[in-house]
């Protein structure tokens, strides 16, 4: 009797203890920003793993590709509180079956710069030199799928705690006022490397058509209509000191058909893909 009064006092003990805490717990904030120094230099390696197929009418045409990409990023200065970053490509190679090759979609990226402007909450408010990541494909001509490249989500403009969601719009350059919709949620605070970190959830939902109206002027006269969708959903962790991007890892799934009689495109034409990413830190040999 005496043993079972003890652990049951010991029970309530620690869940008293246990609601003292959490209160303390919860109230714990964080407010993410981006901490620039001029001559700051990070470099990553992202790779992209790609299968799907494409339908054409009664043919289909099964895809497996990889792509793996390293870039720095350098802050080449900073005024009025904005940073301009200069990211560089380094080099980008495409796989097939495990076997490398050079697509013809493919855009020639070695040395490319793109020059972006943005604040303390990741804020992009001006980007140059996009255009060389325009990838043509037979009916599309030069259509520019890297609009989305060096557009974060902006961090709240509060501080976050963990299980907390918002949202934030993403701008797609050249495409008018055409806005991009990112949920985010703050799933947990680990270490990596030693260091603190966040882990932050986006999901973007991208409806195809709408995006090709607002980019209208990048496609040639009589291009056909395409619809569908693109699903993303990312786990990012965040640098708590610095807001620096230390890893990433995300789905995308893709569904998109093609209807037209352009000469130059598959009538009929339907594209389901899958892509896991990830995105890591990697030494700077250059520094």
């Amino acid at each position: 009797m005496r043993r079972t009064t003890r652990i049951v006092w010991l029970i309530t003990l620690a869940a008293m203890l246990g609601v003292m805490v959490l209160p303390t717990l919860a109230q714990e904030g964080y407010k993410l920003r981006r901490v620039f120094k001029v001559n700051d230099i990070r470099r990553y390696k992202m790779v992209m793993d790609m299968n799907g197929e494409m339908l054409m009418g009664e043919n289909s045409m099964p895809l497996n590709m990889q792509m793996v990409m390293t870039y720095r990023e350098k802050v080449a200065g900073i005024k009025d509180g904005k940073a301009t970053v200069h990211t560089t490509i380094e080099s980008t190679k495409m796989y097939m079956n495990g076997q490398e090759f050079a697509s013809p979609m493919m855009p020639d990226m070695s040395n490319m710069v793109i020059t972006t402007i943005l604040d303390e909450r990741n804020k992009v408010h001006e980007v140059k030199g996009l255009e060389r990541m325009a990838m043509g494909a037979p009916g599309l001509g030069g259509m520019n799928f890297g609009a989305g490249f060096n557009t974060p989500p902006m961090f709240p403009e509060g501080e976050i705690k963990v299980g907390d969601s918002w949202e934030t719009e993403v701008p797609i350059p050249n495409a008018g006022d055409f806005k991009l919709t990112a949920r985010q949620t703050f799933v947990s605070v680990e270490k990596v490397d030693g260091v603190e970190a966040a882990r932050i959830k986006t999901e973007v939902e991208i409806p195809y058509e709408r995006m090709m109206a607002a980019m209208a002027s990048q496609m040639p006269m009589g291009a056909p209509p395409m619809t569908g969708t693109v699903k993303v959903v990312s786990f990012t962790l965040y640098d708590l000191a610095t807001g620096n991007v230390l890893k990433m890892d995300g789905d995308v799934v893709m569904s998109l058909q093609m209807q037209g009689s352009n000469p130059q495109a598959p009538q009929g034409m339907q594209l389901n893909m899958t892509m896991k990413m990830s995105l890591t830190q990697v030494k700077d040999e250059k520094k």
